[in-house]
């Protein structure tokens, strides 16, 4: 009596797991979110693709994060199953603050990253020859906020020992880091006047270094 129960027994769980391969569900849909400014759509979608056909309860979702996180300008992914077939993938990607000493690019959180593309057109560069790109990003924010009051917008920093370059779409200034708050406020101050001689001219660069006044050329 007790071998034809055992007996029977095995018959039932060896008859479950053959049929368990007939209920395996494996995905048939990938659905992607997520803008691409940046990354390579094309490349994205290639590498969603190779989950078509996969069983769902083998994937490795861990893993395929990190693979899609290594695909340039990708910041984050996340990855969910949505029974019975489908995935979602979703993408998150840098949104790049200033471009890094000509290298790297720094993100909205402060965050580095390279990237095989560069330059983005159109984007703050901030460079040093010994201070981090945090001191650099803080820098930026003091100068910029002197020349608000002239309608100028710093669209490249240098600080190279104690030598400041300032650039914006139409001026250029050389300053000692020492010197910046004061020559600054001083040339801000006399703008107006100095705007009305300009005659409509453009790309100006203006030598702070002087201790009284400054040169034009």
């Amino acid at each position: 009596m007790m071998r034809s129960l055992l007996l029977f027994f095995i018959i039932i769980v060896a008859i479950y797991f053959i049929n368990q391969d007939n209920f395996v569900s494996t995905i048939d849909t990938v659905d992607m979110e997520g803008e691409f400014n940046f990354s390579d759509e094309n490349l994205v979608t290639e590498r969603a693709k190779l989950f078509i056909g996969e069983n769902i309860y083998n994937i490795d979702l861990r893993h395929h994060k990190l693979e899609f996180e290594k695909i340039p300008w990708i910041k984050n992914s996340q990855i969910s199953i949505n029974p019975p077939s489908t995935l979602t993938v979703k993408i998150i990607e840098h949104d790049p603050l200033f471009l890094w000493n000509e290298k790297i690019y720094v993100n909205n959180e402060m965050q580095s990253f390279v990237t095989p593309n560069l330059p983005i057109k159109n984007i703050l560069r901030l460079a040093s020859n010994h201070y981090s790109y945090e001191e650099m990003y803080e820098l930026f924010q003091s100068v910029q906020s002197y020349l608000l009051d002239i309608n100028e917008t710093i669209i490249a920093l240098s600080k190279q020992d104690d030598m400041l370059e300032i650039k914006s779409e139409n001026l250029t200034f050389i300053v000692r880091h020492s010197k910046y708050r004061e020559k600054i406020r001083e040339f801000v101050s006399i703008y107006p006047d100095f705007k009305s001689k300009l005659n409509n001219r453009k790309k100006i660069y203006i030598d702070l270094r002087y201790p009284t006044g400054f040169a034009v050329r």
